[in-house]
């Protein structure tokens, strides 16, 4: 049996449109990946309680692994909105609010996928990003710059995954 496989049949089971970003390092070398290693997470930014935030944590369901939603505070007053929204949708996944000193998204999410990656030697951390999907070719301008930049945070760490969820706005 080959030893350093990787099974990510999981992250392909669901249809959509996805973004696996791993450029520049072996992302997963030397790792087996299952759903009783307990080596994955899977971390969801959320910057609100809304409808593309919830399909991207049902999402990160279907993936094996232990699943966190981040909320970066850039205004101290927002925590208690933030956390009575949250519990208001019942959502049964953790909600960690981290505080940014100097008005960065990038910088505390970066951390913490590092403090996860530390704590838990040989882990793999998806980051998956809820993103809005529109009709209109002018809309793209106005919607997922956060994601594209959390995605170039990302892109070159190894044992770093994003995937982009996608949640339409256009009419069925």
């Amino acid at each position: 049996m080959r030893q350093n496989s990787v099974n990510l049949n999981s992250f392909f089971s669901v249809p959509g449109s996805y973004q696996l970003a791993s450029t520049g390092h072996m992302l997963f070398n030397n790792m087996i990946i299952g759903p009783k290693n307990g080596n994955h997470f899977l971390v969801v930014p959320v910057a609100g309680v809304d409808k593309a935030v919830i399909n991207a944590v049902r999402y990160a369901k279907l993936i094996a692994g232990n699943i966190v939603a981040v909320h970066i505070l850039l205004d101290p007053s927002d925590k208690d909105r933030i956390e009575s929204e949250w519990r208001m949708q019942s959502i049964d996944v953790p909600l960690i609010i981290l505080e940014s000193p100097n008005a960065s998204i990038i910088e505390p999410l970066k951390e913490y996928v590092d403090r996860i990656r530390l704590r838990n030697n040989g882990s793999v951390v998806t980051v998956v990003l809820p993103v809005i999907a529109t009709s209109k070719w002018w809309q793209r301008f106005l919607f997922n710059h956060t994601a594209r930049l959390i995605e170039t945070a990302f892109e070159s760490k190894a044992g770093v995954a994003t995937i982009r969820v996608p949640f339409s706005l256009m009419r069925s």
